[in-house]
């Protein structure tokens, strides 16, 4: 089975929003995993787009083709998750971004029929797993039988990981942590996980101070 790393910048407390990230050592612990698979929510997907992408790039005709195939391609495959069909018009920032091999969509029975549509005539591949909100132990055998990869990394808000987590889905928590405590108001990772008398238990791997001082730190998670 392919693993699961959950990976993410948060402050002490836990936030993921409110402290200065430090986008470089976020993304060399990224690639340190070599993911074939990079799991991105459709709403961190968006602010993305939102705060990266080329203001009123157009689609172009290459656009509604698949992603060119280019041998020994070790560039991810990005998986999003969108049931409301959020990223509507958008699809094409992140399948022109240089380091994505292609965009990969997890709907649902009740996605609009206009996204779905949209998928088809621009041959996304697509996955329909669940009826409202994305079944991910679905999506992912599906995942499974299609492609041959080892490794898939998250990088999501507190919503997503939390249903990751809940359905034991994650194999490994990978963290850089600043060294700074924010305000009770900005969104937690763990925020959203609700688990009752239930822990989830972890094995510390790796803790390691990075130049800037961030922390890295890696747990296995017990199943």
């Amino acid at each position: 089975m392919p693993k699961i790393i959950m990976h993410n910048h948060t402050s002490v407390d836990g936030a993921i929003a409110g402290f200065q990230i430090n986008p470089a050592e976020y993304y060399t612990v990224v690639n340190s995993f070599s993911a074939q698979m990079y799991l991105v929510g459709s709403e961190t997907a968006r602010l993305g787009i939102k705060h990266f992408g080329k203001k009123h790039q157009p689609e172009t005709l290459a656009d509604y083709k698949p992603a060119k195939h280019i041998p020994n391609d070790s560039r991810p495959y990005w998986v999003i998750p969108d049931s409301e069909g959020r990223l509507l018009g958008q699809l094409h920032h992140l399948r022109q971004y240089e380091h994505c091999r292609e965009v990969i969509v997890l709907i649902t029975a009740e996605t609009p029929a206009e996204y779905s549509q949209y998928l088809q005539e621009r041959q996304y591949p697509y996955f329909v797993a669940g009826e409202v909100k994305v079944d991910f132990k679905n999506a992912f055998a599906q995942l499974d039988e299609k492609y041959t990869y080892q490794t898939m990394v998250t990088d999501n808000g507190g919503k997503l990981s939390a249903v990751l987590l809940d359905n034991a889905l994650v194999d490994q928590i990978s963290l850089v942590i600043s060294p700074t405590l924010t305000d009770r108001k900005n969104p937690k990772l763990f925020g959203e996980l609700k688990l009752g008398k239930r822990v989830i238990k972890l094995n510390p791997v790796k803790a390691e101070i990075m130049e800037s001082k961030n922390i890295r730190m890696l747990f296995e998670v017990v199943k």
